[in-house]
């Protein structure tokens, strides 16, 4: 069952890096809307999810004190962060304040939390009792055998895309020889009708070359590394400077496109882009697979080209 940081139930405890980071998406978008999830905030968290607590356990926290102890937790300062607001609010929840790392060192959780396998299966027998599903019947002896073949399938996993399109060509060569008539290969006429295939996949080279300089441009991996590593969108800012330096890029590439066109006949001495472009150009291929596949292809033999001549 797939969960969002809204729809994660808050007395699961969290088990592995995925559910602390929903769990901790969670906690920010009810106590602290529109502040980013770092990755401090996680680590602190993250402590707690180890010991067995909770987001509702953490909730109650950060606005009670422990059982036995008198006062109220502070209020929370105009410029405080609320990697420091937790820090701070948390403490009071440690045996020990000298021993803050120390998984033991924590009190036990103001509410009880449960594994997700846990709440799913009360949340079944919930559903069951309320009516809301009918229970599972017994699977007959054929729906075991379709059940176990299934599984057997989905073990073996599906062959990539190139090995489909073989096995593809040998179900289809195989029919034609069973039919036993000669067909021509494609495109074998030479005539003016004849479709052309050099300048279908030049097309195609040109367009994965636009791309590879939109996907080298030093600013958009930049912004793109940054995102992945903190697993998350980006902000206004960054959607601005992203959008200019893709624009940028694809400027980039229109003028290199013109630049390789006419390589030839200037004698001009090429720039980085032009010269990406012209090397897809030199490795356009009519190898009969998919858009896909093809972009794929030309990604690979440019980049073992380009990495040859930088050794």
């Amino acid at each position: 069952m797939a969960f969002t940081p809204q729809t994660w139930p808050g007395r699961v405890i969290p088990a592995d890096r995925e559910q602390v980071e929903l769990a901790t998406r969670k906690l920010f978008g009810e106590l602290f809307p529109g502040h980013p999830v770092t990755s401090e905030a996680v680590a602190i968290l993250n402590r707690w999810f180890d010991a067995g607590w909770c987001v509702d356990a953490i909730k109650v926290a950060l606005d009670n004190l422990p059982e036995g102890q008198e006062g109220f937790q502070p209020r929370r300062g105009d410029r405080e962060s609320p990697e420091d607001f937790l820090v701070r609010r948390l403490r009071k929840w440690f045996r020990d304040s000298d021993d803050d790392f120390e998984r033991n060192a924590r009190l036990a959780p103001p509410r009880a939390g449960q594994s997700l396998d846990m709440h799913l299966r009360l949340k079944r027998q919930q559903q069951i009792n309320d009516g809301l599903v009918s229970r599972p019947r017994r699977l007959s002896a054929a729906g075991q055998q379709a059940r176990e073949q299934v599984r057997e399938r989905a073990g073996k996993g599906r062959p990539d895309a190139i090995a489909r399109a073989r096995a593809r060509d040998a179900r289809v060569q195989r029919a034609m020889d069973a039919l036993d008539v000669d067909v021509p290969p494609a495109h074998a006429e030479n005539g003016p009708g004849a479709p052309d295939d050099r300048r279908g996949s030049q097309m195609v080279a040109a367009y994965a070359a636009r791309a590879a300089t939109v996907k080298n441009d030093p600013t958009v991996r930049r912004i793109l590394a940054r995102l992945t590593e903190e697993r998350r969108r980006p902000n206004a800012q960054e959607t601005t400077i992203l959008r200019r330096a893709v624009r940028g890029a694809q400027q980039r590439a229109s003028l290199g496109t013109l630049d390789a066109a006419t390589a030839d006949s200037t004698n001009a001495v090429l720039g980085e882009d032009a010269q990406r472009i012209l090397t897809y150009l030199d490795h356009a291929v009519n190898s009969g697979l998919t858009l896909d596949q093809t972009l794929a292809l030309m990604h690979t033999q440019v980049d073992a080209v380009t990495s040859r001549g930088q050794d």
